[in-house]
């Protein structure tokens, strides 16, 4: 049987030590089928929220934001390999909380780790952070790692 788990990341401190979490739990549980998601959604906030909104701005902003989504997999597929455990990847640009969880709803994830805060702190505590949305929307099992 095969036991699908989704890791959220942002390539924060905290979704790294959710990485090594998943990386245990996938070790310790061969059957386990690890994804990664990172989901960046500077531009959509630039789109509706930035007098920075000209189509060139929003391009180079664009080029540079998925460059650094795309680091952020990396180093996060990282902490898999270097635990010896297998682990496919993606990166998109989106609204973080929503995406991860349609994610995993279209590919019956069983399960979602993610870090308990990644790297918009003040966002999270003025409007709520993607990891407590993550849970909200959720109706299968999320474990925050600290």
């Amino acid at each position: 049987m095969e036991y699908k788990l989704l890791l959220a990341s942002d390539g924060s401190e905290n979704a790294l030590r959710a990485a090594e979490f998943a990386a245990g739990l996938a070790a310790l549980a061969p059957a386990i089928k690890v994804t990664v998601i990172v989901v960046n959604d500077i531009l959509e906030k630039i789109k509706y929220y930035s007098p920075l909104r000209s189509p060139i701005v929003i391009e180079e902003v664009d080029e540079v934001f998925k460059e650094k989504t795309k680091e952020a997999l990396d180093i996060t597929l990282e902490v898999f390999e270097k635990n010896g455990v297998k682990a496919t990847g993606l990166a998109r640009m989106g609204n973080p909380a929503k995406d991860i969880v349609d994610y995993a709803h279209a590919e019956g994830i069983k399960h979602i780790v993610i870090g308990s805060r990644g790297m918009g702190s003040l966002k999270g505590i003025v409007l709520g952070s993607v990891s407590s949305k993550v849970v909200q929307l959720a109706d299968f099992p999320v474990t925050i790692v600290k």
